[in-house]
């Protein structure tokens, strides 16, 4: 067993019995979650992802010492409490957040307090009509940490996107014209699909994919500019959206520790990532049909969108330095699939399917060296120094297209613990020994949540794998409500490759602790 794996086992060990021979201490449960909704949890007209599963019984209410007359009574409190506030012309909120990370494993070059970032997040919601909302979400931050290692240390663009940060993350209005005609526009996020580790159908927004295997996809996901009509009529529902903005994957930069092309930059010469403008022509488009159905739902996906991982392609190639310049770059795909859960008891299987045509996969190191040595040998021949991206003299990659499945589950009949897999396969069509990917690739994500003390202490082992020995990520995160509105939590991520060409190899030595204390408003 490694190292990492070792550490691991001890760490889930101690926290388990540690939780489970804790005193059954009584604590009063929220009655609500005080908590503003960040951007990400606000949930669609019909929420596909709603996977949560009731925990109450009509034989356990019977069993509540409540008579029918007092029960009444409750719920009379609680509707006139719901209506008060939905009365309420303005309701705002957010919260501040102190994150904190200790990088114990580091190179001298990084440091080992990583991360001493001061979040604040807040949120306004307007009451237009009856029907009709506004809603802005702003979220900015500052992470000392790089001005306590030293700022001089740091590429400017690792600066300008860890130090600090200032944005509107949602900004829309949204409310039915009829009752079967919803309209959302604005700034938002579109939540499809049933995947929490990749991008299948669930294909409208970007990523923060900055600090890899930290985030999970319901914060991870990026918010655009787009119109969104819903068309509703009893169980079915029709989503046509259109994005008029083209924001990529937030990606590592150079110089940070997370870097994606830190192999690469010794060999060739990495210019600016190209990003679609924001045009008419650029505009990308989605429809969904979803249907919910008794103990289940399934969506129907279509869309013609830019992939928001970007390809590395040819810009130029200089003969006399014997240098390749390679362009970051966004190409137009089209994607056409399904996904869909069904609740069995205390299961909940899902899938989710999609083939996506024209995506760009990049060459192998044989084939790109190659074109580089008849590229020089063409150099001497014609005497040219300099061949320039409209030669088309070396190709990058290659137009494929690509099938993406998966298949998972969740299981929540063990008291107060759920337990989910999910695995993932990703297969390219009409597959050539140019290219630098294999034919089939694959991961496993395995989770396990646990809760306790009427839900104020909470749980979470996360594995996720690479198949082919690409690498694994382990994380462990534990969080405690100390009053309602204010949280602490802590926990460690470990990143293991055995494999030199491993994807996750390069970031080995980036385990982390971290801890964060929150208070919401």
């Amino acid at each position: 067993m490694t190292r990492f794996s070792s550490v691991l086992c001890w760490i889930v060990l101690l926290i388990f019995t540690s939780v489970f021979i804790l005193p059954d201490i009584s604590v009063d449960a929220a009655t609500a979650d005080s908590e503003p909704a960040s951007a990400e949890e606000v949930s669609d007209d019909f929420q596909e992802n709603d996977n949560s599963l009731s925990g109450f019984s009509e034989e356990a209410d019977d069993k509540s010492g409540f008579s029918d007359e007092a029960f009444t009574d409750v719920v009379d409190l609680d509707q006139i409490s719901a209506s008060s506030d939905e009365e309420r012309l303005l309701t705002w909120g957010g919260f501040i957040k102190e994150d904190l990370g200790y990088s114990y494993d580091h190179e001298p070059t990084y440091p080992e307090i990583s991360k001493i970032r001061t979040i604040l997040n807040l949120k306004a919601s307007l009451r237009l009509l009856s029907d009709w909302r506004a809603e802005a979400v702003w979220n900015g931050f500052y992470d000392a940490a790089y001005r306590n290692f030293g700022r001089d240390k740091f590429t400017e663009e690792t600066l300008d996107a860890y130090e600090s940060e200032s944005e509107i993350r949602d900004l829309f209005i949204d409310g039915s014209v009829f009752r079967w005609l919803r309209f959302k526009l604005g700034r938002q996020i579109i939540a499809w699909g049933q995947s929490e580790t990749q991008q299948i159908t669930d294909v409208a927004n970007p990523r923060d994919n900055r600090e890899l295997g930290m985030v999970d996809i319901e914060d991870a996901r990026m918010p655009v500019l787009a119109t969104k009509i819903s068309l509703l009529a009893d169980a079915w529902e029709v989503n046509l959206v259109a994005i008029h903005e083209n924001r990529p994957n937030k990606i590592p930069t150079v110089g940070s520790e997370f870097d994606p092309l830190v192999r690469l930059r010794n060999q060739f010469t990495i210019r600016d990532e190209e990003i679609p403008e924001n045009s008419a022509e650029n505009t990308e488009y989605l429809v969904r049909v979803f249907k919910t159905f008794n103990g289940g739902d399934l969506g129907l996906v279509w869309a013609d969108v830019y992939d928001d991982s970007f390809y590395l392609d040819f810009y130029s190639y200089d003969a006399i330095q014997n240098r390749l310049s390679l362009t970051p770059r966004h190409q137009r795909t089209k994607t056409v699939g399904f996904s869909g859960n069904l609740v069995r008891s205390s299961w909940l299987f899902k899938t989710e399917f999609a083939r996506k045509t024209g995506v760009a996969i990049a060459r192998n190191q044989t084939n790109l060296t190659q074109q580089i040595l008849n590229a020089a040998l063409l150099a001497q021949m014609t005497g040219t120094a300099y061949f320039p991206r409209e030669t088309q003299i070396i190709k990058t990659w290659s137009q494929k297209n690509l099938l993406q499945y998966m298949l998972g589950f969740e299981y929540s009949g063990l008291d107060d613990i759920t337990i989910s897999l999910e695995g993932d396969i990703e297969k390219i069509e009409d597959h050539d020994d140019t290219l630098g990917s294999k034919e089939t690739n694959g991961s496993v994500t395995l989770r396990c949540d646990y809760t306790a003390l009427n839900d104020t202490f909470n749980a979470t082992v996360l594995w996720f794998h690479l198949t082919d020995s690409n690498g694994d990520v382990y994380r462990i995160n534990l969080g405690y409500d100390l009053i309602d509105a204010l949280n602490i939590s802590g926990g460690i991520i470990l990143y293991e490759a055995s494999k030199t060409d491993a994807q996750v190899y390069p970031y080995r030595k980036n385990d982390r602790l971290f801890a964060a204390l929150k208070y919401s408003f």
